[in-house]
């Protein structure tokens, strides 16, 4: 049994300045994560989690709080849905039959009959296919196919693409149909296309079965690796490999992850987030400028796993559990999240002579600089590095203090 001793456990939140990179004050995100344990922001406190924040694909934040450790696997439910909306992209790239997100599942499997023949890919992986719940997803009697022909007997729902209804039967049909339009299982062509490349070897599914991967919720991960994944996307399907970048996804493939796959109009007949049916491939799509401009995206579990990426501040977080509820961490995740942009943005940048390492050749650097001599700054280098309106001394100061160790000024 684990014990609060997990608590302590944890990578400083102030990243080290002598690795060239940024340093940022944590301690609102720690705050609110402490909090959690406690009650604060949540409806029932949260026993145990991990905590990772990526900054423009570094690990700036990572720490286990409560009941869990660091790398611990967690059922990753319905952020699951996510991971295979990328595979399903994947298959759009190459397959060994000709496969969309405009594909119709009948092409596949041609029981699905009368209205069914016209559901697509695209509706199956944004919940607008009709197909509703039937438990074949969760049959562990049956493969993947038999469950998808169990999906197309049962009765429709709605007319397809006439309504959003959260679930995960209609993925788990698109899943059958991939598996064919791949030549392969669907664990199969998961490790090959995912989590392969990406290096990921404690993420995989680990429901229903493995001849019935429960396609939009079987997955088990970690938040390292979860948020691996996420980067990728957030980098437009580049993974920073060992060797250099591996493209894992197309740009454009992303792209219409991103990129709303329901009607705007559409009825919502359920969804965990009250009304609202803004749903790429897979993801949520949770946060927008007022001109409509994507700025996060979300992938949320049952149990409280959620990962997100807030493109404006090249941000990705890992909010890693199973032993909570969704909506109980909700408000805490919004929350971490501001927290994390509003520390990001307050950041500062040691190395202020670009040469990728943060020292005291920067110290004087900027003492150079308030001098009046500013040829050793840096591109886009502030020698008012204090922020006070002024050029002087308590800049250099200041510098010599975060290079030391301590906190942004």
């Amino acid at each position: 049994m684990r014990t609060l001793l997990a608590t302590f456990v944890g990578i400083a939140a102030v990243v080290n300045p002598a690795q060239g990179q940024p340093v940022y004050d944590f301690s609102g995100v720690t705050a609110l994560a402490e909090g959690a344990l406690a009650g604060q922001n949540v409806n029932v406190p949260v026993p145990g989690f991990e905590l990772l924040l990526m900054k423009d694909g570094q690990v700036v934040y990572r720490r286990a709080f409560g009941a869990w450790s660091l790398d611990e696997v967690a059922a990753a439910d319905s952020s699951t849905k996510t991971l295979s909306g990328a595979l399903v992209m994947s298959l759009t790239e190459s397959s060994d039959r000709p496969f969309s997100l405009s594909s119709r599942v009948s092409e596949f499997i041609p029981q699905f009959t009368g209205l069914k023949q016209f559901i697509t890919i695209r509706q199956c992986f944004s919940h607008t296919a009709g197909t509703g719940q039937n438990g074949a997803e969760g049959n562990p009697g049956v493969t993947l196919q038999e469950a998808a022909l169990l999906i197309a007997a049962a009765p429709l729902s709605y007319v397809p693409g006439t309504a959003f209804s959260y679930g995960g039967t209609s993925m788990h049909a698109a899943g059958a149909a991939a598996e064919l339009a791949g030549g392969q299982p669907w664990n199969t062509l998961f490790a090959q296309r995912i989590t392969g490349p990406l290096g990921l070897t404690r993420t995989r599914f680990v429901l229903t079965t493995p001849d019935n991967p429960r396609i939009a919720g079987g997955c088990e991960s970690t938040a390292l690796e979860f948020a691996t994944f996420m980067e990728m996307l957030r980098r437009g399907g580049l993974h920073a490999g060992p060797g250099g970048d591996v493209r894992v996804l197309q740009q454009a493939s992303v792209d219409a992850m991103f990129t709303r796959q329901t009607p705007p109009d559409v009825p919502v007949l359920s969804s965990p987030y009250t009304g609202d049916g803004d749903y790429g491939v897979g993801v949520w799509l949770d946060e927008r400028t007022p001109d409509g401009t994507l700025r996060g995206a979300l992938a949320a579990g049952a149990r409280g796993f959620s990962s997100w990426i807030d493109f404006d501040d090249g941000m990705v977080g890992a909010f890693a559990t199973d032993r909570t509820q969704s909506s109980n961490i909700r408000t805490l995740v919004n929350l971490i999240r501001d927290a994390a942009a509003a520390a990001v943005r307050a950041g500062c940048d040691p190395d202020v002579n670009a040469d990728g390492s943060a020292d005291q050749d920067d110290v004087a650097c900027l003492a150079l600089a308030v001098a009046g001599e500013s040829s050793c700054l840096g591109m886009g280098a502030d020698p008012d590095f204090n922020r006070d309106g002024n050029v002087d001394q308590d800049d250099v100061d200041a510098l010599a203090q975060v290079v030391a160790g301590s906190g942004c000024p």
